[in-house]
């Protein structure tokens, strides 16, 4: 449910008047429009004895529209609390926060995750969970964060609000979760030779912001720094090959000004790198793709994820992508609306194998009814 507000007692007002039912939390999808308002939001909803979590964004979905205010709320039945975890973190640290494997029905659950897009160490971390639950569940969430990218509060619960941290909430519903991108390879491969987290200090053995200038169409390659986060990389990102699936995309969302590149997810050291590509058709077919295959089965609603430097991608054509999900959705079943948000990161695996922190993604789940 999509809820416009101004002052923050317009939305908790509009939660309030709906009861909770036992294990029942309330998911709260924010605009970072409301950022300044969040710790009076989260006051007055835990002084309610209001339960809830959620994460801010910098644009939210609702049908055929993206929409820059306001909140999209869900009632979720949890199988424990939802957990906050400060990253980075470890297996000993899941294992204690975490329900126990034991614990999840074997008909499966929904791992729902939203991370602060500026953490560090978000794949170890999912990869963590993944190795908690495996195929017991399916794995559907987001970066948190604002559209400008810069630290701040971006995921929050009962418990306050934090940064550098997830939260994770093991949703008793059974869903299925697919990630399309529709970027293709164009240049490469490059070796990350070598890496400190999201940082790149070489490509090939190389300045990597050398090695990624030298990769450009020409008429790219003199960009100066502080346009290339806009002008260059909605077009030219990378992708790290991960054999027997598709290559996972990797956004480079600043030079540091020493040959560096820094990217806004992990890049493994010796990993292989292509520069992709991509027509908004070929995005825009993913995306349709992705939509087909979750709603093979009969859904109670859909959440999505699209990525913030997708919309950049797609410029113009961005609303062309949203109604064809939208129509998509409606000829599968005309009783379920899109809902969800512009992402700094994806997340949604049916967890056949690990999961993996995607950029410039499109992510659907489909909760089974």
């Amino acid at each position: 449910m999509y809820i416009s507000f101004d002052h923050y007692n317009e939305l908790t007002s509009a939660i309030q008047k709906e009861p909770l039912s036992t294990n029942e939390y309330w998911l709260i999808l924010l605009s970072d429009k409301h950022q300044p308002q969040l710790e009076e939001i989260i006051t007055h909803l835990d002084n309610l004895g209001i339960r809830f979590f959620g994460a801010i964004f910098p644009g939210l979905i609702h049908g055929k529209r993206m929409l820059n205010s306001g909140a999209i709320i869900r009632k979720v039945r949890c199988l424990s609390p939802p957990t906050l975890i400060s990253l980075p973190t470890n297996q000993s640290d899941i294992k204690k926060n975490l329900p126990a494997y034991k614990d999840i029905p074997e008909t499966g659950s929904t791992c729902l995750t939203f991370i602060d897009c500026l953490s560090t160490g978000i794949d170890d971390f999912l990869h963590h969970v993944y190795n908690r639950y495996n195929q017991r569940c399916s794995y559907f969430g987001a970066g948190a964060g604002n559209n400008d990218v810069t630290l701040g509060h971006a995921v929050f619960g009962n418990w306050g609000c934090e940064s550098h941290s997830a939260v994770i909430a093991i949703i008793d519903q059974t869903s299925s979760c697919i990630a399309q991108h529709g970027w293709e390879r164009h240049r490469g491969p490059f070796v990350a030779s070598r890496t400190t987290g999201n940082v790149v200090h070489e490509l090939d053995w190389e300045d990597a912001e050398t090695a990624y200038r030298d990769a450009l169409p020409e008429k790219l390659r003199a960009t100066p720094p502080d346009r290339f986060y806009k002008d260059v990389t909605p077009r030219y990102p990378f992708a790290v090959e991960h054999p027997g699936s598709e290559d996972v995309v990797r956004d480079p969302i600043s030079l540091c000004g020493n040959g560096d590149v820094m990217f806004l997810s992990d890049i493994p050291q010796g990993a292989l790198l292509y520069m992709v590509k991509g027509s908004p058709e070929q995005l825009i077919s993913a995306a349709s793709k992705a939509v087909t295959e979750a709603m093979e089965k009969k859904s109670s609603h859909i959440l999505v994820c699209d990525c913030l430097s997708r919309t950049a991608a797609l410029g113009h054509q961005f609303p062309t992508e949203l109604r064809e999900v939208s129509e998509k959705v409606s000829a599968a079943q005309d009783d379920v609306t899109v809902e969800g948000v512009i992402a700094l990161g994806e997340i949604a695996s049916n967890g056949e194998k690990a999961t993996n922190f995607y950029n410039k993604t499109f992510g659907i789940c489909s909760f089974h009814e």
